[in-house]
């Protein structure tokens, strides 16, 4: 069995170098000969597929492969300069050969296409660019997103009114399939490169294919996959409008693939989650098919209910700030609803304010960004917990003021002027009430610090005046 392997690959070198030869002078090599050789040099530099795909991989896993596809990446750089010296000499070539020979090499190039991937280094990611560069050379556009959409090209006979991209995204599919994605990691990472060569105007017409992927990539138990898949669904809600999602119920789809992963404890993971599944439920409840009804089962309000129970109840430090982060833009999706949930609001913020979080304050920062959200979001009934608010405002001043708070000056100053911008909401909603609060607080013992912001935040109502 090594003799014959050993002879196979000294018969396939031996054919490479006599192509290097044939290309290199004028030789005429037929379209079957072509096709047989870029069908060679493909399948040497793609990407192995997995032994076992249960078992997380590792540079050492690619030792060599980024070396390999460097030397077969450059033999495929020579085929396309060929056929594009053919082509300027009157040849004509098969419609249907010349697009699987771009489709073919543009996807080959895609699983190279960064450096920092495993199986990659910087000069096999510059050389795989050049394959795509010269891809688009050949079709005859200018951009990768011009050879995707084939708008305004009828070279060759190549364009169709879909452009590449269902092509190239139905080869793809019949590999990166649930059962199998996780033995073709090249593959994987070519659809997250394909997904962001993608504008608005094309993402939405192929959903059907890009979907799916990035449900099954999300859906694993591996942290790095995870996070790929919420990224990758992040895109797709970023650049479809939300009437598409809804269609079909794929916002619903969507959000309760992410909604598995919302008791995760890894802070990495619950990062990127937030912001994507608080935007699924802002276009779930978007639905005019719901509008003039209060649904206390809405998507925002499960989201919010699940926030502040985690909030609650969280001791670790980096899964406070996730959750710190997350909770202003998610009483912002939420709006006037967030009523429902004033009482457990303020009593989380209560305890994020009194802890101290580092010489950065960033939870505490947030967390008075949540503040900002609630009272724009709930003004006609912020009046009720003003005295909450405005307690919870002077003693965070007091602590980050003090001299052993660890805080530096601009830190303090950042902190402050949050409190101020809440004082100011607060006033623009409850005008009364909050000047009625604020008598005396000028009086307040307190250091000379704490009394000049103390004082500051005083004149934040007198300006309203």
């Amino acid at each position: 069995m090594p003799s014959q392997k050993m002879k196979s690959t000294e018969t396939e070198s031996e054919k490479i170098l006599s192509l290097i030869e044939r290309l290199n002078g004028n030789e005429h090599i037929s379209e079957d000969e072509l096709t047989s050789f870029i069908s060679l040099t493909l399948s040497n530099c793609k990407v192995p597929q997995l032994p076992n795909a249960d078992v997380p991989y590792s540079y050492e896993d690619f030792d060599g492969v980024g070396r390999k596809a460097e030397v077969q990446f450059n033999i495929i750089s020579r085929i396309l300069d060929y056929i594009q010296r053919e082509r300027e000499n009157a040849r004509q070539f098969s419609p249907t050969i010349i697009r699987n020979t771009l489709v073919c090499c543009f996807l080959a190039a895609c699983e190279y296409a960064e450096e920092h991937w495993e199986w990659s280094d910087h000069r096999t990611a510059q050389v795989s660019m050049k394959v795509v560069e010269k891809v688009c050379t050949l079709h005859g556009c200018c951009s990768v997103k011009e050879f995707l959409t084939c708008k305004g090209y009828q070279n060759c006979g190549t364009s169709t009114e879909d452009g590449h991209i269902k092509y190239i995204l139905q080869k793809l599919s019949e590999v990166l399939i649930k059962s199998t994605w996780r033995s073709y990691p090249g593959l994987k990472m070519s659809y997250w490169r394909i997904l962001h060569y993608l504008d608005n105007d094309t993402l939405g017409d192929q959903l059907a294919y890009l979907l799916p992927p990035a449900l099954f990539i999300v859906d694993d138990w591996e942290q790095k996959n995870k996070i790929l898949g919420i990224e990758c669904l992040q895109f797709i809600l970023d650049h479809t409008p939300g009437a598409e999602l809804r269609w079909y119920g794929r916002a619903a789809v969507i959000y309760d693939a992410l909604k598995a992963l919302i008791h995760s404890r890894e802070p990495e993971v619950l990062e990127v989650l937030y912001p994507a599944i608080t935007q699924v439920a802002r276009i779930i409840d978007a639905d005019p098919a719901n509008s003039g009804t209060l649904n206390k089962d809405s998507s925002c309000d499960i989201l919010l209910e699940q926030l502040l129970r985690e909030m609650a109840h969280e001791q670790k430090l980096s899964l406070r700030a996730v959750y710190a982060a997350a909770l202003p833009p998610v009483l912002s999706a939420m709006g006037i609803l967030t009523l429902r949930w004033s009482k457990d609001l303020m009593n989380v913020c209560t305890d994020y304010l009194a802890t101290a979080d580092g010489p950065s304050a960033t939870d505490r920062l947030h967390i008075l960004k949540a503040l900002q959200a609630y009272v724009r979001e709930c003004w006609p009934r912020v009046y009720v917990e003003a005295e909450d608010i405005l307690k919870m405002l002077v003693r965070l001043i007091y602590d980050v003021t003090l001299e052993d708070a660890g805080l530096d000056a601009e830190t303090i100053e950042a902190v402050c002027k949050e409190c101020e911008r809440v004082m100011g909401l607060l006033h623009a909603a409850a005008p009364t009430t909050t000047q009625q609060l604020c008598l005396g607080l000028c009086s307040l013992t307190v250091h000379p610090c704490c009394q000049h912001w103390l004082h500051r935040l005083m004149l934040v109502t007198s300006a309203h005046i």
